[in-house]
């Protein structure tokens, strides 16, 4: 079950975008944290990191599912 209480993914301009970050983890109590930023160019030659989408999943299932909901593939 995914746990809801962590903050959803904000804006951002997809076609900014060079590329996404993903981080899955174990955790001590036997769930996975999930983490996915993405690294932006708003201005030339200036990349900035944008925290998308973080939680905590029971499943790896439920883990790919906050994935596939953070990332938009154009």
């Amino acid at each position: 079950m995914l746990d809801t209480s962590s903050p959803s993914r904000s804006r951002f301009i997809p076609e900014q975008v060079q590329f996404y970050h993903v981080e899955i983890c174990p955790l001590a109590d036997g769930m996975l944290s999930v983490a996915v930023t993405a690294t932006l160019c708003p201005c030339e030659g200036e990349l900035t990191s944008h925290e998308l989408q973080y939680g905590r999943t029971r499943t790896l299932d439920e883990a790919l599912a906050v994935i596939r909901n953070s990332i938009l593939i154009q």
